[in-house]
């Protein structure tokens, strides 16, 4: 598992997001497929193989701040398509940043969790 690159491609949404918000996206973004926990390589992990860790300490956590950090980032582009760019980029700024930043430092503690329980 390249726990680095999860940790990577989930901050990587803040720059997507923030794109989307200065009119610089060159994507189109669902906010039906962004809220789907289960699509990114992380989701994935949680729903097949990282289900073996079901049980340790941090898991359960990371599965269900994952999940919201999808919900936080398609109500960012809601907000933004439905013509409430000002509300989208407080969202991104404020509680979509302080929970993306809390994340990132859950996924480590499972990966160092994940990576101690191998050897």
């Amino acid at each position: 598992m390249d726990w680095m690159g999860i940790i990577s491609a989930h901050v990587m949404w803040k720059k997507r997001l923030q794109n989307l918000l200065d009119g610089t996206s060159e994507e189109s973004l669902d906010p039906d497929s962004i809220g789907m926990d289960n699509k990114c390589a992380l989701g994935q992990w949680i729903y097949g193989e990282g289900q073996a860790f079901r049980d340790t300490g941090k898991f359960e956590e990371v599965r269900l701040m994952h999940a919201e950090f999808h919900q936080l980032a398609a109500q960012v582009v809601r907000h933004y398509q439905s013509g409430s760019p000002e509300e989208a980029s407080r969202l991104l700024g404020g509680e979509y940043s302080k929970h993306s930043e809390r994340l990132k430092h859950r996924i480590l503690g499972l990966s160092n969790e994940v990576k101690s329980r191998a050897q």
